[in-house]
């Protein structure tokens, strides 16, 4: 009888729910499943109840202090779903109506009178995906992999990689993230980790449309990168959480972007490097994918990194880290074999170009992310670095990135990012 209006990450204005009629309902279990009858988080109630309690006393907040009937039963789903004590999990849904039971909502009291419309907030809805969800990271590459392969699948391929980026943001919200815990190395590593675990799915699948997409898919390609930030806005806490709040940004722009360069999709990477993202709150205009994303993991943050087991000496932890970490995946995905770190380094070096490339556009000076191609590059004057560039200044307007989009299509703005990249890399003091 239940039907589901509202998807993981949607949005909806919180006094029209209160002002709509809805008929929900949370059941303990599934239909052919017996419930636990106690072994409860809270001594004396069942697993369900327990966990019922704890979310109204205000386990299962939104911001502001605001619960809402869908609120509470995705919490509630979640924590009886997981309790090691639990051998059920619980049902929900609407039967009637369109809105949502608001249990508290702090200083909205009265939304029926029309003097008080301007304190509507929009506030996020978290629904978990109990089907997609558990679907492996194989069977839906299987499945992308087929979608792309006939235009005529566009449409669905669209939908079905918007309902992985709502299950994303569902579980990558300040809910589950908090920016106000104290930092420590223990909790950074937990966060680390936890990121990769939400988002490989998202990023290999990224992986697989950059490296077979049509031209029909590059929309598809750039809608999925932009609304994956939709929820990047600043809140007051720790600096290093605000920071890897993005992280799983990076994890996609590394995992596409070696794709385009293994596939030779510079169609692709433009996309992925200029996919238009809205402003988190202290920038006053929005960015580009590449920009945004290399702003935060700035050097600054390699202080941070170099607390990875093992990469405490590395000049560039984040970009040793990720070298090792992701090779798997994408090798399972699209056999890069020996090709690896090749793709790898060259894709570090157009990242760091095409960052580049924007400050300059933007306010006259030059930075760029700087990857393992730095060290490479002072050691080895053949380095990944001196090859692109030499590239790119041999064919000039003929140039296959340069023909794709990349750099505006322009060779001069190409060769003013290459001469000030090269002055920066000049300047590192690595032995």
């Amino acid at each position: 009888m239940l039907t589901r209006h509202l998807k993981s990450g949607s949005t909806r204005f919180l006094k029209d729910m209160m002002l709509r009629r809805s008929r929900q309902v949370l059941t303990a279990g599934k239909a052919n499943e017996v419930v636990a009858d106690s072994g409860g988080p809270i001594p004396n109630h069942s697993v369900f109840t327990g966990h019922l309690i704890e979310g109204l006393r205000g386990g299962a907040p939104l911001a502001n202090g605001i619960i809402t009937a869908n609120g509470l039963m995705a919490y509630v789903y979640g924590k009886v779903a997981h309790d090691q004590n639990s051998n059920q999990t619980p049902h929900y849904g609407h039967f009637d109506g369109d809105g949502d039971f608001i249990i508290r909502a702090p200083g909205i009291t009265e939304p029926e009178k029309p003097e008080s419309k301007d304190i509507d907030l929009l506030i996020e809805v978290p629904y978990p995906d109990e089907l997609a969800h558990h679907e492996t990271t194989e069977g839906k590459t299987r499945r992308v992999k087929s979608l792309l392969s006939t235009d005529s699948t566009s449409i669905e391929l669209h939908d079905f990689l918007i309902a992985e980026v709502r299950q994303f943001l569902a579980e990558t919200s300040g809910d589950n993230f908090s920016a106000k815990e104290p930092y420590s190395k223990e909790e950074f590593l937990r966060r680390l980790a936890q990121y990769e675990e939400i988002s490989t799915n998202l990023a290999v699948l990224l992986a697989c449309i950059s490296y077979w997409s049509k031209p029909i898919h590059q929309v598809t390609l750039q809608k999925v990168l932009a609304r994956s930030a939709d929820r990047l806005e600043y809140h007051f806490g720790q600096t290093t959480w605000q920071a890897l709040q993005w992280y799983p940004l990076l994890l996609e722009i590394y995992y596409s972007g070696i794709a385009a360069i293994d596939g030779k999709r510079f169609d692709s990477l433009a996309t992925i490097f200029y996919a238009p993202i809205p402003s988190t709150g202290r920038q006053d205009q929005p960015e580009t994918f590449a920009e945004g994303v290399a702003r935060v993991f700035h050097a600054s943050t390699d202080d941070f990194f170099k607390q990875i087991p093992g990469h405490e000496r590395h000049y560039v932890p984040l970009s040793e880290y990720l070298f090792k970490i992701l090779q798997p995946r994408l090798d399972d995905t699209l056999f890069l074999g020996q090709n690896y770190e090749q793709a790898f380094d060259t894709f570090e070096v157009f990242f760091a170009l095409a960052v580049a490339d924007i400050y300059l556009l933007k306010n006259d000076r030059s930075w760029g992310p700087i990857g393992r191609f730095g060290w490479k590059h002072k050691n080895n004057r053949n380095s990944p670095l001196t090859r692109i560039i030499d590239q790119g200044r041999a064919q000039q307007g003929s140039w296959a990135p340069l023909a794709a989009g990349l750099f505006g299509g322009n060779y001069d703005r190409f060769n003013n990012a290459a001469k000030t990249f090269e002055e920066l890399i000049s300047q590192l003091h690595w032995g």
